[in-house]
C-alpha cells in the first residue's frame, strides 16, 4: 500500500512539474502575446478613430470652401453681366 502512495506521490509531482513547465513555457507567453496584439489594437482603434474625426473635419470644411466658391463664381457672373 506505501508503495503505491509513493507511487501515486511521484506521479503527483511529476505532473505538477510538468504544469509548472507547461505554465512557464506556453500559457505566459501566450498571456503576453495576447495583451500585446490587445495593446496593438486599442492604439489602431484610436488611430483610425482619429483619422476618422480629421476626414470629417475636411468634410465640413470643403462643403464651406465649395460653398464660398459658388457665391464667388456668382458674384462674377453678376459683375460679368453687368459689364456686358
Amino acid at each position: 500500500m506505501e508503495s503505491i502512495l509513493q507511487i501515486v506521490g511521484v506521479f503527483v509531482g511529476a505532473l505538477s512539474l510538468c504544469g509548472a513547465i507547461f505554465n512557464y513555457a506556453v500559457i505566459k507567453p501566450l498571456s503576453s502575446s495576447i495583451q500585446e496584439l490587445r495593446d496593438l489594437i486599442e492604439s489602431t482603434q484610436n488611430y483610425i478613430r482619429r483619422v476618422e474625426e480629421k476626414r470629417q473635419n475636411m468634410a465640413e470644411r470643403l462643403a464651406k470652401v465649395e460653398a464660398s466658391a459658388a457665391s464667388a463664381h456668382h458674384r462674377l457672373d453678376t459683375m460679368e453681366k453687368r459689364i456686358s
